[in-house]
């Protein structure tokens, strides 16, 4: 699941169409605990894992109009999972988003339509190789000084590597529709708690090592198989996903901020043989974020 973006930098890019031109750049540093980290349907199929993730990126704001500005984002991150060894990755990514805030009011909303590409490349897992390419829109509102809500919409697709074996497909070619809607509230002078809730239509991977015989899309993963004791079977169905988090920033000296995050997610499948089945989990995530020109 992808991570709410830290409210230190959300503030800050929201405010591009008041800045001049800007170059920054931004150190990421993330302790992450994932209750389900094998997406597995039964208690069997279940196992956690702790990631090790840290982040370089740039950003570059460009004013293009009196209330107007562009942002293009670059990064490369690397996460190591101290379980299951084979999904540690390198990811590049890139974003480039146009903001607009036609109002001059405080509460004026900021409209965004933004670009994402992601590049991703495992240490053993080649069904998981490739991209992710991202249109999406979204709208924010300061309600009061404190308050501010938002909401959004997207378009994700994923194009897999290759599964490696005769009569299997790539499992992790997949298209979502995403829709969220977010609430920050400022507490006291800088700190900023956070929550989002967000539905996922469309494709999910479910891994079984206890259930075989699915229609539809499938393939067997071998990067989950060790640690879970058997052969897993993962198969791509149309899903409906929840994901709700709650979290809370605190910026610190010099450009330093700390940010906290709990998660919840659930997935159910809507068609095929695995109709009804689901999986659930939660994340806890540290991040420590530096931010500086």
């Amino acid at each position: 699941m992808k991570r709410y973006p830290a409210i230190a930098a959300v503030l800050l890019l929201a405010a591009t169409p008041a800045l001049a031109d800007s170059t920054r750049f931004g150190l990421d540093a993330d302790l992450l605990h994932d209750s389900n980290a094998s997406r597995g349907l039964y208690d069997a199929d279940r196992k956690a894992d702790n990631i090790l993730s840290a982040e370089g990126s740039v950003t570059h704001s460009r004013v293009t109009g009196a209330r107007s500005g562009a942002v293009f984002r670059a990064g490369v991150r690397y996460s190591q999972f101290t379980t299951f060894d084979d999904l540690s990755n390198l990811a590049l990514t890139g974003r480039a988003a146009w903001r607009i805030q036609p109002g001059t009011e405080f509460s004026s909303p900021i409209f965004e339509v933004a670009g994402n590409l992601v590049w991703l490349q495992h240490a053993d897992s080649a069904i998981r190789d490739g991209t992710i390419a991202t249109l999406e829109a979204s709208i924010g509102s300061h309600l009061t000084d404190r308050v501010r809500l938002g909401a959004g919409a997207a378009y994700d697709q994923r194009d897999g590597g290759d599964p490696g074996r005769v009569g299997e497909v790539a499992i992790y070619d997949m298209k979502n529709s995403r829709l969220w809607a977010t609430l920050d509230y400022r507490l006291g002078t800088k700190s900023t708690a956070y929550g989002r809730i967000m539905y996922v239509g469309g494709d999910q991977v479910f891994n079984s090592v206890t259930s075989s015989g699915f229609s539809g899309a499938w393939a067997t993963d071998p990067a989950l198989a060790g640690e879970l004791g058997g052969v897993v079977n993962s198969y791509r169905v149309d899903s409906s996903t929840f994901v709700y988090d709650l979290g809370l920033n605190v910026p610190l000296a010099g450009g330093h901020a700390l940010d906290f995050q709990f998660s919840y997610y659930t997935s159910k499948a809507e068609e095929g043989s695995q109709t009804g089945n689901k999986y659930d989990g939660m994340l806890l995530r540290a991040s420590y974020l530096y931010r500086f020109q």
